[in-house]
């Protein structure tokens, strides 16, 4: 069956039939300016009483229009929020590896092969030339982008190909998503990954797994997705996990019969724990210190469920807070 449009009072007499307390004035002008799919198919599910076998849903009894906005707007605040610092953390990121990688291979060496890693590693279930070809496209990624700037007149990019000939890598590296960086990353010989990793304190298998997950989330902070409760995901659906470390410790953070830590592998407190192991720590502190204000908020604004629903599904421990201090 086709969806069909729905009038804001339709929208709202929908919303008031499943048991959601509304002001009709004040909803009617937040669904006037908000996408109605995002607002409620996006935030409803914590308010639904799933215990309810009726034909519709039925949302819990006391759930108010307001509180499914506020964990809205909640969301909102932690994408503004966590991009500043996932931001700062790429910057860092492509400023060493360009660095690193330039010093020992120069400045437009990034497009030969040879200085690449083409090995097949025991746990790769690859031929050689499957990872050959893999090494092949990220260089060819690079030539595309070279190209695009070119074609948009970036000013930087023409600069360097007109007067030199070439693009460094410092320079291009600015135009690089996050994504590319971490492919680019694990790629490089193994020595050249432990000596960029040195300089952030990581290993090469802990900087790929956080350059990867650190990813996803940015790139749902640059798409405007749900952001509390996602969970990294690799391309087969399974989750994609930073490595376990001493924070999950300290923190008394449960683990499973796995040995795994329940919380902090692969949802957004996994990314406040990368943070702590790259940012300053200045700046560590004062991303606690703005997420804890959003959570005082929004607990202020929840009645239907306790603000630890909210934080169990953004995999923050109850000692959470205490990583500002370690």
């Amino acid at each position: 069956m086709d969806k069909m449009f729905s009038s804001i009072e339709e929208q709202m007499k929908k919303l008031q039939s499943r048991g959601l307390i509304l002001d009709k004035h004040k909803a009617r002008i937040i669904l006037e300016m908000e996408n109605y799919y995002n607002l409620i198919n996006g935030y409803k599910d914590l308010f639904i009483d799933h215990k309810y076998e009726g034909p519709d849903e039925k949302y819990k009894d006391g759930a108010h229009f307001d509180e499914l906005y506020a964990l809205y707007l909640f969301d909102r605040e932690l994408r503004n929020i966590f991009i500043k610092y996932i931001l700062e953390i790429e910057n860092n990121m492509k400023s060493v590896l360009s660095h690193d990688f330039s010093k020992k291979y120069g400045h437009d060496n990034y497009l030969k092969i040879e200085n690449f890693d083409t090995s097949v590693k025991k746990w790769e279930k690859k031929s050689k030339a499957q990872k050959v070809g893999e090494v092949s496209e990220l260089i060819a990624n690079l030539q595309r982008e070279v190209s695009r700037q070119l074609s948009r007149n970036n000013p930087m990019i023409s600069h360097h190909i007109l007067t030199y000939g070439y693009v460094p890598l410092w320079v291009l590296v600015n135009t690089l998503t996050l994504g590319t960086i971490s492919t680019f990353y694990s790629y490089l010989k193994q020595k050249d990954q432990n000596d960029i990793g040195r300089i952030f304190g990581l290993k090469p298998d802990e900087m790929t797994k956080i350059l990867f997950v650190l990813t996803i989330y940015r790139n749902a902070c640059a798409h405007d997705e749900r952001f509390y409760n996602l969970k990294a995901l690799k391309r087969n659906m399974q989750p994609n996990m930073i490595k376990t470390n001493r924070l999950h410790k300290e923190l008394n953070v449960p683990f499973n019969g796995r040995n795994n830590p329940t919380k902090g592998k692969n949802d957004l407190f996994a990314i406040v724990i990368i943070s702590k192991l790259i940012l300053k720590e200045e700046s560590f502190k004062h991303l606690c210190e703005l997420i804890n204000l959003q959570i005082d908020e929004l607990s202020s604004r929840i009645n239907t469920i306790e603000i630890d629903v909210i934080l169990e599904k953004m995999g923050f421990p109850s000692t959470w807070y205490d990583i500002s201090k370690l």
